[in-house]
């Protein structure tokens, strides 16, 4: 598992803020400084989240809860499609 560190950042005014102010939602470093240069960590709000980083670790978290919501037990290959899924929401992040 690998700590990454979320934190609320100060966005840069644009076409639809006038002024700097907090961003709504959590970001990584990489992720603020990807798709808002310039933005500043609010460091009293970190957050630490421990992400899987290998295909078996994710594997292990899948299996933790293999129905998920719909109470419905998963075969292997719905399993491997969800970490596949998985996966694709954190590839655009460095350090994931």
């Amino acid at each position: 598992m690998k700590d990454v560190e979320y934190f609320t950042f100060i966005v840069p005014p644009d076409i639809w803020r006038k002024k700097a102010s907090p961003y709504p939602h959590k970001m990584s470093m990489e992720d603020a400084e990807r798709r808002f240069p310039g933005a500043t960590p609010i460091l009293s709000s970190r957050e630490v989240r421990r992400l899987p980083a290998t295909e078996a670790e994710i594997r292990a978290e899948v299996m933790k809860c293999p129905q998920g919501y719909s109470g419905i037990n998963k075969t292997e290959v719905e399993i491997g499609r969800r970490i596949q899924e998985y996966e694709k929401l954190t590839k655009g992040t460095s350090g994931r």
